[in-house]
């Protein structure tokens, strides 16, 4: 399984790029490579701007087709991996526990895509995508429906419910995202910056 990180997404709403806000003195695409980095061989990053993450060493893959959101972005890379599945996360979720990834890994099941429901919400940049699904992605992104939640719901989708989850991370942290300045008072607190 290949580990991958998007962070392509457009970031209207948030004044820096959410990949590089600190938590506890660290970046949170930095925190994420470290847990990957226990568990996968390979880690990719699918960006649309690669400089601002060159330092991080790792292999990054743009959208294929222009950039309609994380579907894309899972797409592109998908297609750039030597193994069967990829672990996929947003580049915004500071608080991901690598055991829940590791439950998620040892679920067995022969679906195509393994995500969490946590709060009755579906939460699909926290999970497993096989490279068997690439044609199917591709049709429904040249046809304009680029809705992810829509997609797996269309699929051969395995669910992670909330009885399991909690057993591992009680609170659910692992699907917290920091969309907007106000996420990031709710969740971290303190002053934004890149430095």
């Amino acid at each position: 399984m290949t580990g991958i990180i998007l962070a392509g997404g457009s970031n209207r709403r948030f004044p820096i790029p959410k990949s590089l806000i600190k938590v506890s003195g660290q970046r949170i695409i930095e925190r994420t490579i470290g847990i990957f980095q226990g568990l996968f061989r390979d880690t990719l990053i699918s960006t649309n701007t690669p400089d601002i993450l060159f330092y991080l060493r790792r292999r990054m893959i743009g959208d294929i087709y222009p950039s309609t959101g994380p579907l894309t972005g899972i797409f592109s890379t998908l297609l750039n991996i030597s193994t069967e599945h990829a672990f996929v996360v947003a580049c915004d979720m500071p608080f991901i526990r690598q055991e829940l990834i590791e439950y998620i890994i040892g679920v067995q099941t022969k679906a195509s895509v393994v995500v969490c429901r946590w709060g009755g919400i579906i939460h699909p940049l926290f999970g497993i995508y096989s490279r068997g699904i690439i044609n199917e992605i591709e049709q429904v992104i040249r046809q304009g429906n680029i809705s992810l939640l829509e997609f797996i719901e269309n699929i051969d989708t395995h669910i992670v419910e909330e009885g399991e989850i909690k057993n591992i991370d009680p609170k659910g942290e692992s699907f917290v995202n920091i969309n907007t300045p106000d996420d990031f008072n709710k969740y971290i607190g303190g002053r934004i910056c890149l430095d």
